[in-house]
């Protein structure tokens, strides 16, 4: 019987096997996947403020910094924020968290598949008939989840897709807002510096990502090709019996940007917290979902500042961007530059009632100094 058996071993799953082996607690972490990280499924940006919540140090996984974030409009107008964004190697980056989950502790078992769970009684079912028992079952089993399906659910997913494209060296992200080609509307350039390359992606199919390509005449050789579905929204339920879901595997991923990793930390910190009091009988049972709910990671103001994006035609888009073109955003935070912000909210083509949630989030993001 172990403490906790943890199905997934991706960011999320590994941090959380990691904070609950350093707690003291016996856990198996368990993947299909032989090698982890492999194909890679991310843009590869991680914002410097988030990657304390891993609590691990800088190692070979960081392969540079971005100095700012660009957000560019239809008509190509655009602004920037100034941002530390640190560029990632993800294959070596998730085995570097897997490296520290096993030196906590944490037994490894790759290459096993998991067929279901039984949320209340804590058995997880191999492929090859094998039953582990847990006190507790922590999924981080990604967006297709079998955790999360044993628990009823099932995640609201839109397709992405990616090219590792040549790139010359460049000192920004680039955000385009286009519903031309997705009314997901984002299509993104993350400039790999030190590679030569960019990861040059969408919310949508192939056919999507070539029109982006196209229409903004995006030029370089095509080295990678990558593509997987990003959930939609927090799962109805993150929690059943002795289960919790965490990461991608509860929805717990940005709607508004698609970034996954400052939530997979978020929510393996809150869930073996939660797990270790409960293992320590400080609570009747593992009081997970509460809390994940007040989180900032799981609000529901994410997916509603993205719909009502989403809902502006390409023209509203391009007034919009026309109002915020030039404009240079020295930070995050709402002290690096109040005038900019109060110029910026006065403005008669941002100040508009049909603005509000976008406007409502940025300036949580504020409050936060973060984005993900």
């Amino acid at each position: 019987m172990y403490s906790a058996a943890v199905v997934g071993a991706g960011p999320a799953g590994s941090t959380a096997a990691r904070f609950l082996s350093e707690k003291g607690h016996e856990v198996i972490l368990i993947d299909r996947k032989e090698v982890v990280g492999v194909p890679k499924q991310c843009a590869e940006g991680l914002f410097a403020g988030c990657l304390p919540e891993f609590t691990t140090a800088s190692g070979d996984f960081l392969t540079g910094k971005i100095r700012y974030l660009q957000v560019v409009f239809p008509n190509q107008a655009s602004y920037r924020v100034r941002c530390d964004l640190l560029m990632l190697d993800r294959p070596k980056f998730d085995q570097h968290l897997l490296m520290l989950a096993e030196g906590s502790g944490a037994q490894v078992a790759l290459g096993q598949k998991v067929e279901r769970v039984r949320p209340e009684s804590g058995e997880v079912f191999l492929s090859g008939g094998e039953v582990i028992r847990a006190e507790a079952i922590v999924g981080a089993d990604g967006p297709a989840s079998r955790v999360a399906k044993s628990m009823g659910e099932r995640n609201r997913v839109v397709p992405a897709a990616q090219v590792e494209m040549t790139w010359p060296e460049d000192d920004a992200i680039y955000a385009y807002i286009d519903h031309d080609l997705h009314n997901s509307y984002s299509c993104w350039i993350f400039p790999k510096n030190e590679r030569g390359t960019a990861n040059v992606g969408c919310f949508g199919t192939f056919p999507t990502l070539e029109r982006f390509i196209s229409k903004y005449k995006i030029k370089g050789e095509v080295v990678e090709k990558n593509g997987g579905s990003i959930p939609l929204g927090v799962a109805a339920r993150l929690q059943k019996g002795r289960a919790v879901l965490i990461g991608d595997a509860g929805g717990l991923t940005n709607p508004f940007t698609g970034g996954g990793l400052y939530p997979a930390a978020r929510s393996a910190r809150i869930a073996a917290d939660a797990i270790d009091r409960f293992l320590r009988s400080e609570t009747k049972g593992i009081e997970y979902e509460a809390r994940m709910r007040r989180d900032f990671v799981a609000s529901g103001l994410h997916l509603k500042a993205r719909d009502a994006l989403a809902a502006l035609s390409n023209e509203e888009l391009c007034r919009l961007g026309t109002a915020m073109d030039g404009l240079v955003f020295p930070g995050l935070r709402l002290s690096a530059s109040p005038l900019l912000v109060y110029r910026g909210l006065r403005h008669p083509g941002i100040a508009r009632p049909k603005y509000a949630p976008l406007l409502k989030l940025l300036f949580r993001y504020c409050l936060a100094g973060k984005v993900w």
